[in-house]
């Protein structure tokens, strides 16, 4: 089966619409509302927080914080640029 636009990226098939797929070749992404449910995102976020202010500590994460210093900094989630080799959380994973 031929796609009729030439679409380099994306899978000719029943998952992406049409115009999904023609956003993600002019963009180089696709934003998919609702696929992650509120419920999730919440308990995400609060593995997030936990590995941030370090309660605890998965093998091998790596936190990348905009430090700013100064003697009255607070290290929060809302400091931390980039989180890496998280895979080793289970809940975040």
């Amino acid at each position: 089966r031929v796609s009729p636009l030439c679409l380099s990226y994306t899978l000719d098939n029943d998952v992406l619409t049409t115009e999904q797929r023609q956003f993600y070749e002019d963009n180089g992404y696709l934003l998919i509302k609702k696929l992650v449910s509120d419920k999730d995102i919440e308990r995400f976020r609060k593995e997030f927080v936990r590995i941030c202010n370090k309660e605890v500590n998965p093998p091998g994460v790596l936190i990348m914080r905009d430090e700013i210093r100064r003697p009255n900094f607070i290290r929060s989630e809302k400091t931390v640029n980039k989180a890496h080799d998280f895979q080793e959380d289970e809940e975040v994973f």
